[in-house]
């Protein structure tokens, strides 16, 4: 009835993205270095994790990746069959390759596409829960609101977190004519498009915060108990690392209690918006 393709962009040339938002070079070798144990101890082991495997995962490289890198990235691939890497000419060839790829294998008359960072993680059960969305929609998005967020340094936290049009959407939509979850370049634009079902009370995602994006500033919240993170099924190294170094958040309460208004009072305005406009 249905395929599920989720797509990732990794290293793709683009004009003007010279450096990180924490002001450090990208695309050298030791970024690739780096985002790449970044994508397998937190991205890929969760994909990896998913209760239900019914997806493929489309992971776009540049095609101007080093050997030393395709060696490693075809290693995952052997070790999971469903990340299936792609190389792109760049992020000029980013949609373009999507719309390639996918037409190559669609035999389906539905479509769904979600949305997902290289250096983010996805519970166990989200593949399963888009899945259980699907009611032969023409065009619909999913928004799972309600996550989590790691910040896996210089400080090791780790609370609850909501968003809404969130970097983790997922598309359904026919076949004929798809326009995928990338059709908005920026997942935020997603916030004038009328068809965005947006689910509350299950967390099933995790932006992770790390060097190279410091300035996304960890805004978690909530005693989480450290047992919640296992869900994510994260790499042994990562999970030992979070075990290990977590904060008690409990210790700075009052930041606790500012992330927690803030994150509740933008996500009960965006949804009121939502309802009223839409």
């Amino acid at each position: 009835m249905f395929q599920h393709f989720i797509l990732t962009r990794f290293n793709l040339r683009k004009k003007g993205w010279d450096e990180t938002k924490s002001q450090s070079k990208v695309l050298t070798h030791s970024w690739m270095e780096n985002r790449l144990k970044l994508f397998e101890q937190y991205c890929y082991s969760s994909i990896k994790g998913q209760t239900k495997k019914d997806f493929e995962w489309f992971v776009f490289f540049d095609k101007t990746t080093p050997q030393i890198f395709r060696e490693k990235i075809s290693e995952l691939s052997l070790l999971f069959p469903q990340f299936i890497p792609i190389y792109a000419d760049g992020m000029d060839d980013f949609l373009p390759s999507i719309t390639r790829e996918i037409k190559s294998r669609l035999t389906e008359p539905y479509l769904i596409t979600t949305r997902l960072d290289n250096d983010d993680s996805l519970h166990q059960d989200f593949v399963k829960e888009v899945h259980s969305q699907f009611a032969e929609q023409e065009f619909r998005v999913i928004d799972f609101v309600d996550g989590y967020t790691l910040q896996v340094a210089p400080r090791v936290r780790f609370g609850q977190h909501s968003h809404v049009h969130n970097p983790f959407m997922s598309l359904i939509e026919k076949s004929e004519n798809f326009k995928t979850i990338w059709t908005q370049e920026r997942h935020g634009y997603w916030s004038s498009v009328k068809a965005v079902s947006p689910i509350r009370g299950k967390r099933l995602w995790m932006s992770v915060i790390h060097i190279e994006n410091k300035a996304n500033e960890y805004k978690g919240y909530g005693n989480v108990a450290k047992s919640a993170i296992d869900s994510f099924n994260l790499h042994p190294q990562a999970l030992e690392n979070f075990k290990s170094n977590a904060e008690d958040l409990q210790l700075n309460r009052a930041g606790d209690f500012k992330h927690k208004l803030k994150t509740n009072w933008k996500v009960n305005f965006k949804l009121l918006e939502r309802r009223l406009f839409s």
